[in-house]
């Protein structure tokens, strides 16, 4: 068999375990909020770490180098190994690992021991995840995938919506430490409801072996499916960091509320994603990612200088549009790998992923310059995103033909 074309056999043979499939995706969504919100932290949380840790404001950008780089490195290591092991426990052996990473970023005395702190955590997060999601796939047959995918990525508005907010009032009240112990507790209450709900998953491990380590990369479904990653996560990446100072700095936005600024965009974002689910499962996913690129597009205007609509509704078009089109090339994606591989491949996807945002906020840097004072050239790095989205689009076609079955 093909594995490109995994889907057809898929949908004739039925190898899934007996999990209670809403237990399953709030298990997995669990671990979507708590990944989303380690992966997250540093950013709303800077000033309180340089002033902690006496390092410049600039220099929060080395700690989400340091995770992804770490993630990558992990990546790098895992593809060509993850599908060997009974799943459940290489989630809960990567979850102690984030654990102690988390625990340990509070005993940091200044920056470099924050980097090797945050560094082992991106180490131990990227198996994490993708075994989460490749279990997701494994036991959710091919026509419920999108919805699945759907509401598993409830965590990541509900990281933007609670999480962070949580996490500002905790460094606020108790110090920049807080954040990281709470991570910690999470990660622990994840790997514990996986050791109790979840039974052993070996049931990749009876077919015969996907392709070694990225030898994958020399099909072109995965070439396409990892090209439509890398693009969707550089485009939104270039912009995302840079949100909360563009919109202090440049658009004198009330730092009070910046905080409802987030709420209001997670909140749509949740019902933007499950939407696109629905209609990426009904109708394919072309039609979906495009209008979610379009709301993605015309919330980067103000970038531009335009002002033609209000604050709120661009950052909420933009987290709506991003989100969507996350949930629906995820749903897209995950039709590409074998089921012996699965694992493998989703570790592929987030070194993918993990490369798109370190060369992401590396060209960010370039583009905006280190001066201080309000964002310079922005038009450009919108520009750039722009661009990006685009290419999703036509990617994602070339990917929606290759899976389609000879006739």
């Amino acid at each position: 068999m093909n594995p490109d074309q995994s889907l057809q056999s898929e949908a004739r043979t039925k190898p899934f375990a007996a999990i209670s499939p809403k237990v399953l995706i709030a298990l997995i969504a669990s671990l979507q909020f708590t990944y989303i919100l380690d992966f997250m932290l540093v950013l709303p949380l800077g000033p309180d770490l340089a002033k902690g840790l006496n390092f410049h404001g600039n220099q929060v950008a080395w700690l989400t180098a340091s995770y992804t780089f770490a993630s990558l490195l992990s990546g790098l290591f895992t593809v060509p190994r993850l599908d060997r092991f009974d799943r459940r426990k290489a989630l809960l052996w990567s979850l102690v690992g984030l654990a102690l990473a988390s625990l340990a970023c509070t005993l940091a005395h200044d920056l470099p021991s924050l980097l090797l702190g945050r560094a082992v955590a991106g180490l131990c997060a990227a198996p994490a995840i993708a075994t989460g999601m490749a279990i997701l796939i494994d036991q959710t047959p091919p026509p419920q995938r999108g919805t699945a995918i759907a509401k598993v990525m409830t965590g990541f508005s509900i990281a933007t919506i609670a999480g962070i907010p949580l996490a500002l009032e905790l460094a606020d009240h108790f110090g920049w430490q807080a954040p990281f112990v709470l991570v910690a507790v999470l990660v622990v209450l994840v790997a514990f409801a996986v050791a109790h709900l979840l039974p052993p998953l070996t049931a990749h491990l009876q077919g015969p072996a996907g392709k070694p380590s990225l030898a994958m990369l020399s099909r072109p479904g995965v070439r396409l499916a990892t090209l439509l990653q890398g693009l969707n996560q550089f485009s939104a990446f270039l912009v995302i960091p840079s949100f909360s100072a563009f919109y202090l700095l440049n658009l004198d936005y009330p730092r009070q509320q910046l905080g409802t600024l987030y709420l209001v965009g997670g909140l749509v974002a949740l019902g933007a994603m499950q939407l696109a689910g629905r209609l990426g499962d009904r109708h394919g996913h072309w039609l979906p990612v495009g209008v979610a690129s379009a709301c993605f597009a015309v919330g980067l205007l103000p970038f531009f200088g335009l002002s033609a609509l209000p604050l709120m509704l661009s950052f909420v078009l933009f987290m709506a549009g991003n989100a969507a089109r996350t949930v629906c090339l995820a749903a897209a994606i995950s039709h590409v790998p074998a089921p012996p591989e699965r694992a493998g491949f989703m570790a592929l996807q987030k070194m993918t992923q993990d490369f798109s945002v370190a060369l992401a906020a590396g060209a960010a840097a370039l583009v905006l310059g280190g001066g201080d004072g309000p964002l310079t050239h922005t038009g450009l790095l919108a520009t750039l995103a722009i661009v990006g989205a685009g290419l999703v689009l036509w990617v994602l076609e070339r990917l929606r033909r290759n899976l389609q079955p000879p006739a």
